[in-house]
């Protein structure tokens, strides 16, 4: 269908350029014969329907490119109509004064006009089809150079992934270990902590222990010796001042001993 279509536009094309040559030149002889009739040299003659009818011509292209580039045309048609109807005016100036001479000499400048813009209306049916094929030619072209990036992207895109994947595990099994070695230390503080526990339960069982023991030997420092001073009991249990003096006062809250007039005397066993 679209080669018989091209066909039909390329007959009707040339059809219309043979009625529009054919018109061109039934103007152009009428008109080179009128210049010749007023004076004008046979030799230049030729210029005056050159003139006119050609001037037709580059006014209508000039009414196509303004189509083509989205521009004013108003000027353009305003010529083409201008020179249309100077030439049908000559035409029938060069006619016989019959009226149907008149009206068949106004025919070919006519007919050239609208052979000529309808073939210019096919060039620009033909100029705006070309380019849209070509627009629509970039366009796919760009989608592929697109799609291509979008690829090359995605290539890299992956690769990197794949780069931060082995990242991830590399840091996973580092964290894993890790925690291996902070549970495996958990466990070995936690032994530590209960043998530091144990023994230091024990050094205060100890020093419990001794201390009972002393404030005892103060109690029976005591009894036999009620007025000494507390330099002298603490060089009897061998203790420090202030050590004697902390034992007299707990010995006092747990009213194991107490002090008169006399001096020291024990109440009951600490």
């Amino acid at each position: 269908m679209q080669r018989i279509n091209h066909l039909i536009s390329l007959v009707s094309a040339l059809l219309v350029l043979f009625l529009a040559g054919s018109a061109f030149f039934l103007s152009f002889e009428s008109l080179r014969d009128l210049a010749v009739q007023i004076g004008v040299a046979e030799g230049i003659a030729w210029l005056y329907p050159a003139i006119i009818d050609g001037a037709i011509v580059v006014f209508s292209l000039s009414v196509l490119r303004a189509n083509l580039t989205r521009e004013r045309t108003i000027y353009p048609w305003v010529l083409v109509s201008m020179f249309t109807l100077l030439s049908v005016v000559l035409n029938i100036i060069h006619a016989q004064k019959e009226l149907l001479a008149q009206f068949l000499a106004a025919i070919p400048p006519v007919a050239l006009f609208l052979s000529f813009e309808l073939l210019l209306a096919q060039l620009k049916e033909a100029a705006v089809r070309l380019e849209a094929q070509y627009s629509l030619d970039e366009i796919v072209r760009e989608v592929q150079e697109k799609e291509t990036n979008l690829d090359e992207i995605i290539r890299e895109r992956s690769e990197t992934i794949k780069i931060l994947e082995g990242e991830i595990g590399r840091l996973s099994e580092q964290k894993d270990q890790l925690k291996t070695m902070i549970q495996v230390h958990s466990n070995g503080n936690n032994g530590s902590e209960a043998s530091e526990s144990d023994t230091i339960g024990r050094a205060r069982q100890q020093r419990t222990t001794k201390k009972q023991e002393a404030m005892q030997h103060l109690l029976e420092v005591i009894r036999t010796k009620p007025n000494a001073t507390l330099s002298e009991l603490a060089v009897e249990i061998g203790r420090s001042k202030s050590t004697v003096g902390g034992y007299l006062s707990e010995l006092q809250v747990a009213r194991s001993i107490e002090k008169d007039e006399l001096g020291w005397r024990v109440l009951q066993d600490f």
